[in-house]
């Protein structure tokens, strides 16, 4: 996290993981909501096409996928330098 009181850093990485978990939750909560069609219909020509909020909330689950992967990984980090 690299603040200037190492006491802290644990603490402030365990946050910052807490809150992209929560986000991700929340993006996969408004994944299931929406009900994006992952199947791409029964042939070529009857495809399931995407809307815009499909794939505004796959977009948000990739980034929060991303950012609770990241926070994980810093968080661990942080807890083996201790």
């Amino acid at each position: 996290m690299g603040t200037n009181r190492p006491e802290r850093e644990v603490p402030l990485a365990r946050a910052a993981y807490i809150a992209a978990a929560r986000r991700f939750l929340t993006a996969v909560s408004s994944y299931l909501a929406v009900g994006v069609p992952l199947d791409p219909g029964s042939s070529t020509t009857h495809v399931r096409d995407w809307s815009r909020d499909d794939v505004a909330a796959l977009q948000e689950l990739h980034t929060a996928l991303g950012q609770l992967l990241e926070t994980r990984r810093a968080y661990d980090a942080v807890r083996r330098r201790r």
